[in-house]
């Protein structure tokens, strides 16, 4: 758990990991320079259940994706689940995420996603499905600007090596874990809500959408934002700078066609959207129209 001044919520999502039914997990938890009572709330869990460890070291201002990156570190279990501070999960989340994962060619890097409810303390359930689409190649992905969210995620020894290599640069921790299980492993999904991901102005990703209905309205509704997040580009970029040579020819070019993309005009992005076949929400109409109402970059 990466937590940053989120005192408000802190308590609530560690109560919830005490209730999990799975038993034998540890938590670790890496502060990053909160201001508010988020490491006293903490420490006074740590006190009472030995398995909640509170790393001070002095480290801090990392940002939520290193904050995250530097705690797998002290990891060295076989599975690995990030966890968010202002979430909080359903009983059986772990024990299902486990059970889902040691299925998997453990052999290989892995990661397994389930899916979240959107939620608020005040509102209760806004929507069953925080994910909506599950996707397996980077053609489905890139465009999305994001990984699947990390919280929902369980990823196994191989897969917390591929990260622990620093890159230079991080759109998220989520959006890392998922390129490196894509491309050097493999990604599964559980289409099942294991976790409430909370819904408030302090978000860092922004609040989610919940539905394609929503999705396709912010296509116009939001043309004022970029086809493309340049966050992402530049994570997707320091990705393939370190791992270039690791991945299939076939992902090579992929990333390497998107990463041009900027360098074109209109008509020879849309081009090599249909040519390549990259999507979005398993549709290049629906990417296309993207482009046409809004500017690339």
């Amino acid at each position: 758990m990466a937590t940053y001044n989120g005192a408000e919520f802190v308590a609530e999502q560690t109560e919830s990991i005490l209730n999990q039914t799975y038993k034998d997990w540890r938590l670790w938890v890496h502060d990053d320079g909160s201001t508010d009572d988020t490491v006293a709330i903490v420490k006074q869990y740590a006190a009472k259940d030995k398995r909640i460890q509170v790393v001070e070291d002095g480290v801090s201002g990392l940002g939520v994706a290193r904050n995250f990156i530097h705690l797998l570190q002290y990891a060295t279990a076989e599975y690995t689940m990030f966890c968010d501070q202002d979430d909080v999960w359903l009983p059986e989340k772990t024990e299902k995420m486990v059970a889902a994962i040691e299925k998997r060619d453990n052999s290989k890097a892995q990661a397994v996603y389930s899916n979240a409810y959107l939620w608020s303390g005040k509102r209760g359930i806004i929507a069953n499905r925080n994910t909506l689409i599950y996707p397996k190649t980077l053609k489905q992905l890139l465009f999305h600007n994001t990984g699947i969210q990390g919280a929902a995620g369980i990823f196994n020894s191989k897969t917390r090596e591929l990260l622990t290599l620093p890159l230079r640069h991080y759109a998220m921790h989520d959006h890392a874990l998922l390129l490196c299980a894509m491309t050097m492993g493999e990604v599964s999904y559980i289409d099942e809500p294991l976790m409430y991901y909370r819904q408030h102005e302090h978000n860092v990703t922004g609040n989610a959408p919940g539905s394609m209905h929503k999705k396709v309205a912010q296509l116009w509704q939001n043309r004022h934002i970029p086809v493309v997040s340049l966050d992402h580009l530049e994570g997707l970029k320091a990705f393939y700078d370190v791992w270039k040579d690791k991945l299939t020819a076939d992902d090579r070019e992929t990333i390497e066609v998107f990463l041009s993309l900027p360098e074109k005009n209109r008509k020879e992005r849309m081009r090599a959207v249909r040519k390549y076949g990259f999507s979005l929400f398993d549709s290049t109409a629906l990417l296309l129209m993207k482009m046409c109402v809004r500017r690339y970059l």
